[in-house]
């Protein structure tokens, strides 16, 4: 027979420590009541009225005590011996009492300040003793009563204490226990969300508690089973990617082997041209399936590519540049404008010194980059534009070396004579699968390919940067690259400086 756990609520748990805080303050101040009333039977404490008892009881010896009066005088009480006229012979009055006692006397007043009294005592030899009591707890010893205050003021301070102590003592527990049910919560959300979802929950005798946890645990084992789908998904999807990337070599190596054809046989240098654009097309793409068969190798199989950097001058970058785009352009049938990439804003000087002495640090200048991403985000920038264009004005292009914020940068621009990027377009056309609206993508896409240069970019240490040319004439994106070489006058404050190229 199964045993059920018996569950408590939140509030009942609280009302539970507030029951016990209650109940314990309580027995608290009756233990220190208890105490106070044992002390005054043992002796150790003198009642309140004591000093009252002890007059009346010793009012015959004092009457006769003469010079000894002062041993029968009760302790924590003051006197004073007056003369019948009411001079003022001894005692331990105060000289501020001294009168204040007789006046009272005179007037018959018992009462002074404070649980105050006086006693009135006549004397054998006719004189008058005026005593000072008061209706106080005391100790018995007089070393006590000089170190502590009074047992009645004691009191409610042992009271106060014990009070606090109570309180901080239950809180503690209190919170310690409902730690213990919150830290499994956290250690149950803290899994979850680093993905380690192989493990119980646990269960909770408070029952609010357990009710997340039962929440927490159903949510856990959807996400497991959703991850496992997904990993299923992803499985399928790397599969069937490698077995297309493998299926495409059947065709790509009919085309290069009948381009080789074409090319051995007798044909126009036009279409000889026609014929080397083929097959570099085709080495690229089969540069692509490798690198797609190494990433798509599987889960657990396939890895990050590793881009392989190497230093390249700028003037060979600008080269491997231009020969893509022009067969890029031709492809698409439209023509590329080489372009000076400079405004008249943006020259550093004038003369021809100094454009002679920028292209001078050009030719010196590198770019460490991985060459086949940079040429396929390049790719990707070169068909938007060609696509996108006035297919009679074509696209330009253009390189450049310029300073920004204190970085020299190789940068490579492409611009068409489209209908440019629509506001939407400039917010979010460099995010994976953005297809952008009708003033610009009129075709398919599948919007990567800014999101692909921009990604390459970033990996070369650099960035992508597009948007609508300043003349409302189309739309512009360039890629900058971090380079290395002479900086051609450094102690100009120029925000950028330039250098064309094409």
């Amino acid at each position: 027979m199964e045993i059920k756990r018996k569950e408590k609520t939140l509030f009942g748990l609280f009302l539970k420590y507030v029951t016990l805080f209650c109940v314990n303050t309580i027995l608290l101040a009756a233990g220190v009541f208890g105490l106070m009333l044992w002390a005054a039977g043992a002796g150790l404490l003198l009642p309140a009225n004591y000093a009252e008892v002890q007059l009346s009881e010793n009012a015959g010896e004092i009457y006769r005590a003469g010079d000894l009066l002062e041993t029968w005088i009760p302790q924590g009480c003051t006197y004073g011996v007056y003369g019948p006229g009411g001079e003022w012979l001894e005692g331990n009055f105060l000289r501020q009492e001294q009168k204040k006692a007789w006046d009272h006397y005179e007037k018959n007043h018992i009462y002074a300040e404070y649980k105050g009294f006086y006693r009135f005592l006549p004397l054998e030899d006719g004189n008058i003793c005026i005593v000072k009591y008061y209706l106080v707890m005391r100790y018995a010893g007089d070393m006590l009563n000089k170190l502590f205050p009074s047992p009645e003021i004691l009191m409610p301070i042992a009271d106060l204490v014990l009070f606090v102590l109570n309180a901080v003592l239950l809180s503690r527990s209190f919170a310690k226990k409902v730690g213990e049910e919150l830290q499994a919560l956290q250690g149950i959300t803290e899994r979850i969300a680093a993905n380690d979802l192989e493990f119980e929950t646990g269960t909770s005798d408070v029952r609010e508690i357990e009710g997340i946890m039962s929440s927490l645990g159903r949510m856990k084992d959807a996400l497991q089973e959703s991850l496992r789908a997904q990993w299923d998904m992803e499985k399928q999807k790397h599969e069937q990617l490698s077995a297309l990337a493998h299926d495409i070599k059947t065709p790509l190596t009919i085309i290069r082997g009948n381009a080789e054809l074409l090319k051995e046989s007798g044909l126009s240098q036009e279409d000889q041209e026609c014929v080397r654009y083929i097959l570099d097309g085709g080495e690229q793409i089969q540069g692509y399936l490798e690198a797609m068969k190494e990433v798509m190798g599987g889960p657990g199989q396939g890895k990050e590519r590793a881009a392989v950097q190497t230093e390249i001058s700028c003037e060979s970058l600008g080269e491997e540049l231009e020969k893509m785009a022009r067969q890029i352009a031709g492809a698409q049938r439209v023509p590329a404008v080489l372009g000076n990439g400079m405004s008249e804003g943006e020259r550093c000087g004038e003369g021809d010194d100094e454009e002679d002495s920028e292209r001078e640090a050009y030719k010196e200048g590198t770019v460490r980059c991985s060459l086949p991403d940079i040429l396929r985000a390049w790719s990707n920038l070169v068909s938007n534009g060609a696509e996108h264009t006035d297919p009679q004005r074509g696209i330009e292009i253009s390189a450049q070396v310029r300073r920004r914020e204190g970085q020299i940068y190789f940068r490579a621009a492409v611009r068409d004579y489209g209908p440019g990027f629509s506001p939407r377009d400039l917010q979010y056309a460099d995010q994976e699968f953005y297809s952008g609206d009708a003033s610009r993508h009129d075709r398919k896409h599948s919007g990567l390919g800014l999101s692909i240069a921009k990604k390459f970019a970033g990996e070369q240490g650099g960035f992508l940067e597009y948007g609508n040319r300043e003349d409302k004439a189309g739309a512009e994106a360039a890629l900058w690259l971090l380079a290395e070489g002479k900086q051609v006058d450094g102690e100009r404050e120029h925000l950028v400086k330039n250098h064309g190229l094409w």
